[in-house]
């Protein structure tokens, strides 16, 4: 699959303001209308611009939008720091397709945005297409998880403190030296604008917020998972430091209709790391009619 040359530079963005919610969410917007919708959803240390490569190799084929969690990036935080959660991150991304009177989408999302993108499946079965979700936390748990990522559910936990409020720039670091494969290859112009992020306090509430608020909306998708509908895609870095693999291997045991791609030299972010796999996973699977089995492919 070819990526775009330009990936160095920065997403064109704007801003909406949602309708049910009332914030302004920015968002990046890709592709022809007249093409099929899908909305990519971004984890944590980042914001939309960590589609760099993807979006704009997706919108050959799709109407790509690609929006930022309330609390990152350009996006309005939540007043009350509990909406910070699954949940209503799934209702916020309805209100961000309602608001661009979009009917259907398909949705890709990674790290926080997997747990949303499937409630969104779970609670719109006849609007939400396909999903692809990767290397996030579905489910209470803290098994398959680094000790970065356990400490940040921990309420008033030092560590996550630490790494999120006291030293951004080096909790930065870890991430992106620890979630790359060998070594991170993010373009001046995004790290730039994701460290900017780590900085903004804002940003830095909703993040921890986020992780901290997490239990009950994974507990909520926990008791629902069998009930998605939609075929979905769950791609794992096979490298992945942070979530472990084997809770991919977890989550399409149990998803009715899910087909599981491990990605090879990959580590956590496998959007960034491995973008050519990724979109190759991803185009063979919205080319599918219908995923009839559950599938491992390593």
């Amino acid at each position: 699959m070819k990526i775009n040359q330009h990936n160095s530079k920065l997403l064109n963005t704007n801003t909406v303001h949602i309708k049910k919610f009332a914030l302004n969410i920015r968002y990046a917007e890709l592709g022809s209308r007249n093409k099929p919708t899908i909305l990519l959803l971004h984890g944590v240390p980042e914001n939309l611009q960590t589609w760099y490569d993807v979006a704009p190799s997706l919108s050959e084929n799709y109407h790509v939008l690609a929006m930022d969690w309330p609390g990152f990036g350009g996006s309005d935080a939540f007043i009350d720091l509990k909406d910070h959660n699954p949940r209503t991150f799934a209702a916020v991304g309805m209100d961000f397709l309602d608001t661009l009177q979009i009917e259907n989408a398909h949705v890709m999302a990674t790290d926080i945005g997997l747990s949303p993108a499937l409630i969104m499946g779970v609670e719109n079965p006849d609007r939400i297409d396909r999903i692809v979700v990767m290397d996030g936390i579905p489910f209470p748990t803290t098994a398959y998880s680094s000790w970065e990522v356990r400490s940040f559910g921990r309420e008033n936990s030092i560590r996550a403190k630490a790494l999120i409020k006291w030293f951004p720039k080096i909790s930065a670091k870890i991430a992106y030296n620890k979630g790359f494969y060998r070594g991170s290859n993010i373009p001046k112009e995004i790290l730039e604008e994701f460290l900017a992020d780590g900085y903004n306090k804002t940003t830095q509430s909703a993040f921890l917020s986020y992780f901290q608020n997490n239990a009950p909306g994974q507990a909520y998708l926990e008791s629902k998972i069998h009930e998605i509908q939609q075929p979905v895609l769950v791609v794992w870095g096979r490298h992945d430091r942070f979530i472990n693999v084997k809770l991919g291997e977890l989550l399409v045991e149990k998803l009715p209709d899910g087909l599981l791609k491990i990605i090879e030299d990959s580590g956590h972010f496998v959007h960034m790391d491995k973008p050519e796999a990724l979109l190759k996973a991803t185009h063979d699977f919205l080319d599918l009619k219908t995923v009839q089995t559950v599938g491992l492919d390593v």
